[in-house]
């Protein structure tokens, strides 16, 4: 089974299919430049990459699990890549394979969809060749929109109105890569039962000490629209328009021209709200009040832009971390989420710019997840009610994934939530729902806001500000640092979760005051190629609760593969008596010693409650390194740690952070 892949529900052996293809009554079409899966006998070294591509032009960079490309190839030249030693198949991509399994299912009983809308992605080499023939199908007023990612790393889309009949037709089209519907959108906000205690928007006092708020960060926040900036949080009479100026709204982006949103109000109080002439004071402020805010509406993400485009948009202005208090279903009500072109977006600006955290809510109890939280390089986040047993999931839908990565990948405030009234010059109040996992979101986006004021002004040590331990911490280590929280902080007997994740985020031990800690960063420039390790040596002074945690930044998975995993790194940890514990091999939320390597998640934990003392060993594998030629990742230690830890390479700088007494 290791030869067979999956692509937008279709499971197929790519040399069963060359074999069927050499041998039909009406070849498939070889003029031009078709798209063509070549599949590799084993994961391609950075030398044999290199080589590929100066011979045969390959980009080798959309990948399908295991060992495919997708490529753009002119047919004599696939015809000598099947001559290569290193190549076990060479198919023609048919049009089944560039529609998703949504559309083409319904084409398929001849039951087409009602017209909507649908996006048309193009081999970003053959886009123009695309448009044109595309507009000369489509009548001009079901144009929606031209969308050019390009520039950014991304990819071209046509936005179109049609249904599954015009998709299919589409595929036939030489240059198409994807064909599927623009997904619905849901805000994550729904009525439940009970009666969680209340909170406050996001004070948090016990961190007051620690002497962070926020500032000089900007959150990003995609949501129904505006905010009210005429409330006393986001107000600011001398320079009443949004911009660098602003007190509080760097930018707002709403192409729409959606009305100022209920919801988007409340969610950016939660995450930065700050009353005018007070600042610092309300006790209902937001959790990173000192920050401000880069606004979008999540209309604009189904009309004439894109989740890609609405994240560059705010990283202009200075956002890095990014809340997303809504999910798209692009597989409809219900099912688990798969990966769509807004997860890949999702991806492929995070792996372009590693410092960025996206953040987005899993959807209401009782519905489905979908991106942008589902996608790899996100945290998808549901509502915790704070004061019940256990921290219950108060809202938030359960996974996992479609392809069988968990998700969500932890919990926060969301329950009895206080924040910004729309329509008020200052008024205060509670949710019109008791909990939501969109009220969640912003708290953990503006939580990890303050995680990062804390480690590039250098406060990480004992609170005060140094500018020479300051660092600009990876997407990967802000990541590591929330889910390595969770689990320090106990109640782990279910851990992982379908419905939780790793935990509840304890704002406390991500800022470092529940442990000592080490952190090791490595940027993917610095990172390991297949087959290295990189090994950090630490040692406990006293049996201790051990948490070690393993994330990294994904390449784009593929539209339509329905495996997204690209890179796989292994964790692996050894005790001083020799026993080994590999990450994710957990029972009752402890590590077992044994099992089987995680090959689906880009976060990988090993939790011991009783670690005994001695010299500990944390390994990070490369195990298959599909898109590089190197990967970077973050791995994070929390336990009762000695000062005289190391990474056996040199050049891997290990910090440490001890709670402040």
């Amino acid at each position: 089974m290791d030869n067979v892949i999956s692509i937008a529900g279709r499971t197929l052996d790519p040399l069963v299919e060359q074999d069927i293809q050499s041998n039909v009554n009406e070849p498939v079409d070889l003029s031009g430049e078709p798209a063509w899966i070549v599949q590799f006998f084993e994961t391609l070294s950075a030398e044999a990459t290199d080589q590929l591509r100066s011979e045969f032009g390959l980009k080798l960079a959309e990948y399908v699990p295991r060992n495919c490309y997708i490529e753009v190839l002119a047919p004599a030249t696939a015809a000598h890549l099947r001559g290569d030693d290193r190549v076990r198949a060479v198919m023609q991509m048919t049009n089944d394979l560039k529609v998703s399994a949504e559309l083409r299912n319904d084409e398929q009983v001849n039951e087409p969809t009602a017209s909507g809308p649908i996006d048309v992605i193009a081999f970003n080499a053959q886009a123009e060749s695309v448009l044109a023939q595309v507009q000369r199908l489509i009548p001009p007023e079901r144009i929606v929109a031209v969308i050019d990612e390009r520039p950014l790393g991304g990819k071209f889309l046509i936005r179109i109105t049609g249904n599954s009949a015009t998709a299919a037709r589409i595929a036939e089209m030489q240059g198409v890569r994807w064909v599927q519907e623009v997904p619905e959108t849901s805000e994550d906000r729904k009525d439940i039962a009970g009666d969680p205690m209340l909170t406050t928007a996001g004070r948090i006092p016990e961190i007051e000490r620690l002497r962070l708020t926020g500032a000089g960060q900007v959150i990003g926040i995609i949501d129904n629209g505006p905010p009210d900036l005429d409330h006393c949080f986001f107000i600011d009479t001398e320079n009443p328009q949004p911009g660098p100026e602003h007190r509080k709204v760097v930018l707002v982006r709403n192409s729409d021209q959606r009305p100022t949103g209920k919801h988007a109000t409340f969610t950016c109080g939660i995450a930065a709200g700050d009353e005018v002439g007070s600042p610092g004071m309300n006790p209902q402020r937001g959790v990173a009040s000192g920050a401000r805010l880069a606004c979008g509406n999540v209309s604009d993400v189904k009309t004439t832009s894109t989740i890609m485009i609405e994240l560059a948009a705010a990283s202009e202005s200075g956002a890095i971390v990014h809340s997303n208090s809504w999910h798209a279903k692009p597989q409809g009500v219900g099912r688990p989420a798969t990966y769509d072109a807004h997860s890949a977006g999702v991806d492929t600006f995070t792996s372009a710019n590693e410092d960025h955290v996206v953040v987005g809510s899993s959807g209401n109890s009782d519905e489905e997840q979908g991106p942008p939280g589902t996608a790899k390089n996100a945290l998808c986040v549901s509502a915790t009610a704070v004061g019940q047993p256990g921290d219950t999931v108060g809202d938030g839908s359960p996974g996992p994934t479609a392809d069988g990565r968990r998700k969500p990948d932890l919990t926060g405030v969301g329950c009895g939530v206080v924040s910004a009234h729309i329509g008020t010059p200052c008024e205060l109040s509670p949710a019109s729902v008791p909990c939501a996992s969109s009220y969640a979101t912003p708290w953990v986006a503006a939580v990890l806001t303050l995680v990062r004021q804390q480690l590039t002004e250098g406060r990480y040590r004992d609170g005060d500000q140094r500018p020479e331990e300051g660092f600009v911490p990876t997407a990967a280590l802000i990541r590591a640092i929330a889910l390595n929280s969770a689990v320090a902080a106990g109640n782990n007997s279910d851990i992982p979760s379908r419905t939780r994740g790793w935990g509840a985020l304890n704002p406390l031990a991500a800022l470092g005051q529940h442990a000592p800690r080490l952190l090791l960063d490595v940027r993917n420039a610095d990172g390991l190629v297949t087959g290295t390790t990189c090994r950090l040596q630490f040692s406990l002074a006293q049996t201790s609760p051990l948490a070690v945690t393993l994330n990294w930044t994904e390449p784009p998975g593929t539209i339509g593969s329905d495996n997204s995993i690209v890179n796989d790194l292994d964790l692996r940890v050894t005790a001083p008596d020799g026993e080994v514990f590999l990450g994710n091999n957990l029972v009752a939320g402890q590590s077992a010693p044994g099992g089987v390597p995680d090959t689906l998640n880009p976060t990988e934990m090993v939790v011991v409650d009783g670690a005994q003392p001695g010299q500990w060993t944390a390994e990070v594998i490369a195990t298959e390194i599909n898109f590089g030629p190197t990967q970077g990742f973050a791995l994070v230690v929390s336990a009762a740690i000695t000062p005289d830890s190391e990474s056996t390479d040199s050049e891997r700088r290990v910090r440490q952070t001890r709670p402040i007494p």
